[in-house]
């Protein structure tokens, strides 16, 4: 005969307090610290290999970086010179010069009358430069920042 309701049909009484008594009857057992791990060969290799393949990404990114930062000097450079010759009035028809400021239109052409018409003084080209440069500083930085652990605070 069932006293509780809830009591699913199945379940015999006597199932339940045999296995109550013994959940009782049963004490926590002492926890031991687990025995300390021993490094084999095979976790010293694998852990030169991963030091290996930080290292390699590290020197990637590092040249990455450096071709970035040679890019960028050219870049600015360039535009640099383009900036003096327009300042001076260079003739355009000049080979060097004409060959120039085609070299210098592609990257210059977000920038094109972003201000005023200035017949001697290129604000786009010194927009472009600071723009560009801007770009690079934080690509580059960002690719630092990859390398590189978190620093540590001084106090």
């Amino acid at each position: 005969m069932r006293t509780n309701p809830d009591e699913p049909t199945h379940a015999q009484p006597t199932d339940v307090l045999t296995s109550r008594a013994r959940m009782e009857g049963l004490q926590p057992r002492a926890t031991q610290p687990p025995p300390p791990v021993k490094e084999t060969d095979q976790d010293v290799e694998s852990a030169e290999i991963r030091q290996e393949e930080a290292r390699t990404i590290r020197y990637a990114v590092g040249k990455l970086n450096d071709f970035l930062q040679w890019f960028m000097i050219v870049l600015e450079v360039t535009l640099a010179i383009r900036f003096f010759f327009v300042l001076i009035g260079a003739n355009g028809t000049n080979p060097f010069a004409g060959f120039l400021y085609s070299l210098t239109y592609i990257v210059l052409f977000p920038f094109l009358g972003i201000v005023g018409n200035f017949k001697t003084f290129e604000w786009q080209t010194i927009i472009a430069m600071i723009i560009y440069w801007l770009i690079f500083w934080a690509i580059r930085r960002f690719m630092h920042i990859l390398v590189t652990g978190p620093e540590e605070t001084t106090s």
